[in-house]
């Protein structure tokens, strides 16, 4: 029934089930997750001979206004992990829309940090010509599965303009202008401004 209302509506060419019964496939739920879209950005942190250390991240997001804390969950075979707990501190990069190749960098074996322009703030490496970050003090680390999320307590933070790199179905992508014509339809209506 929910699918007939849907196709109704006109909000889906084709909507197929997954049956989840029983065991579920790992392929499948990262096949299904990739088509929320996310920001990307770049955790930095320090390690102890004073090198910069970083990795790309996707699943990172506010977690508290009251206190300042954010989540990030990184793979438990990440060297950044193990650096970013004994170091105590790290900082969330907000990656550009034109930083794909930014990201894909801080994924691979080679030196993260070649050619890149960062400098320090709040005492941990922040790009240069990141669209935002958020330096944070480890508040507490929560080992579960195969990851394990990292909370934050944000301590200082810095902004400039401009669009996001987003992750979506294995691609990164940029804001489609259209998309933001329509947020903004959307806020015009529900203020009134449009007529029916």
């Amino acid at each position: 029934m929910a699918t007939s209302a849907l196709a109704r509506r006109g909000e889906g060419t084709s909507l197929s089930t997954i049956d989840f019964s029983g065991r579920p496939d790992s392929q499948t739920f990262r096949s299904v997750f990739s088509q929320l879209p996310s920001g990307v950005t770049v955790i930095t942190t320090v390690a102890p001979s004073g090198s910069p250390r970083g990795m790309t991240a996707s699943a990172v997001c506010s977690l508290s206004l009251d206190p300042l804390l954010l989540l990030v969950c990184i793979d438990n075979r990440s060297g950044t992990l193990a650096t970013l707990l004994d170091c105590g501190r790290f900082a969330v990069n907000i990656l550009r829309d034109r930083h794909g190749e930014v990201a894909e960098a801080f994924t691979g074996p080679g030196p993260r940090f070649a050619g890149l322009a960062h400098s320090y703030a709040d005492g941990l490496p922040v790009l240069d010509d990141a669209l935002a970050w958020l330096s944070c003090r480890v508040h507490a680390a929560h080992p579960e599965g195969d990851h394990t999320i990292v909370v934050g307590a944000v301590t200082a933070t810095g902004r400039s303009h401009g669009e996001p790199l987003v992750w979506h179905a294995g691609s990164y992508r940029s804001l489609a202008p259209s998309a933001l014509l329509s947020h903004q339809a959307i806020s015009r209506r529900r203020s009134g401004s449009c007529s029916k």
